[in-house]
């Protein structure tokens, strides 16, 4: 079909792999990707995160899906909370990612509402026999859009494989010294 033909190309946003579980459009439960096949359940510490939508905002939801994505640390947010620990006499967090990856971790999910972490969505998957409503990524990014998750800027689809490089080659060169968080 040569309306579905292209690519979708995205940020790869540089943060903590998150799974949210919806059920009826309900956040039942939030994981960390942790070896990749087993992840630590985290939906406490998620709850706090303000991204994360509680309930999706639709209203014929499946009745179960995953919907995968990054916890991130602006770069405005971070810088200004390590000059805070400088100031409290408290060592400073090394990078971003890791600073969101060990906000996540906490055991007292108070500690990781202070924090402040964001959240984007850029994967929705359900069970066999489960319909969702999207064949292409594309869409996807679109009804995560409308069920109120987060997506990251400037993904966009191209035509060709020339389209996709011109694409990268401008976020290398003019999107990425703008962005507020980090990016692979």
């Amino acid at each position: 079909d040569a309306k579905r033909s292209g690519f979708s190309a995205e940020l790869k946003i540089d943060g903590a792999a998150v799974s949210l579980t919806y059920r009826n459009g309900v956040l039942v439960t939030g994981a960390t990707r942790g070896n990749g096949t087993i992840g630590e359940d985290v939906t406490a510490n998620l709850r706090t995160v303000r991204d994360v939508p509680l309930r999706l905002r639709t209203t014929t939801p499946p009745d179960i899906v995953e919907v995968r994505g990054e916890i991130y640390y602006p770069f405005d947010r971070f810088e200004q909370m390590n000059e805070a620990r400088v100031q409290a006499g408290e060592p400073v967090f090394a990078n971003p990612r890791n600073a969101a990856a060990g906000a996540l971790r906490q055991l007292d999910p108070a500690i990781t509402a202070t924090r402040p972490l964001r959240f984007f969505g850029y994967s929705a998957v359900a069970p066999a026999g489960t319909v969702l409503p999207f064949r292409t990524q594309s869409e996807v990014i679109a009804t995560l859009k409308e069920w109120g998750i987060p997506i990251a800027p400037h993904h966009v689809r191209c035509e060709s494989l020339d389209d996709v490089a011109g694409w990268a080659h401008e976020v290398e060169t003019k999107i990425r010294a703008q962005l507020n968080f980090a990016i692979d």
